[in-house]
């Protein structure tokens, strides 16, 4: 008797223990792939890691935007906070080098503050971006025009094909006058 009620308690504990792990795993590889999280991300960015301030709870990591894939917003860093510092480490959040380039899918946080938080912890190589695109496309979440409002336009705001017509014409009635 006292042989079973030991064996169930270390049998219940074992299955406890391990239940929690196997609903991870099985959660953790769909919610890994990148049409999951394109479905559920607010926003998608490629950036830089140009900052990285560590609290005792939490980590903000400060990223220079290179590209907005989707949802786009005009600053050109944004923070990132992470539940990991140094008295606190939590599974599945997302940890950063100085100077890490990464893809990016966002779930926001604070948005006035620009703060944002990654889900699941997952970062994607900048190499993903195709795939990403291509999986924005089929969801029918990409606009190409607004995908990248960071980069700064070479293009004259004035000149436009009718301001061009409107010179010229100045042009042409100014010389008749002249003459």
């Amino acid at each position: 008797m006292k042989r079973l009620n030991l064996f169930s308690i270390l049998f219940t504990l074992m299955l406890l223990l391990l239940v929690p792990n196997l609903a991870a795993a099985t959660y953790s590889s769909e919610a890994a792939k990148i049409p999951y999280q394109v479905n559920n991300s607010d926003r998608i960015v490629i950036g830089t890691v140009s900052k990285i301030d560590i609290y005792p709870s939490y980590t903000i990591y400060t990223i220079t935007v290179k590209e907005w894939l989707y949802n786009s917003i005009p600053t050109e860093t944004i923070k990132i906070r992470s539940k990991i510092g140094t008295n606190l480490d939590v599974e599945d959040e997302v940890e950063f080098a100085q100077n890490e380039s990464a893809l990016l899918m966002l779930n926001d946080e604070n948005l006035d503050g620009q703060l944002f938080r990654v889900p699941l912890g997952i970062k994607y190589p900048v190499s993903d971006r195709a795939a990403v695109i291509a999986e924005l496309k089929t969801q029918g979440k990409w606009i190409e025009e607004s995908s990248n409002q960071t980069q700064k336009s070479n293009t004259t705001p004035f000149m436009s094909p009718v301001s061009v017509i409107a010179v010229m014409l100045g042009t042409v009635i100014y010389i008749r006058k002249k003459q």
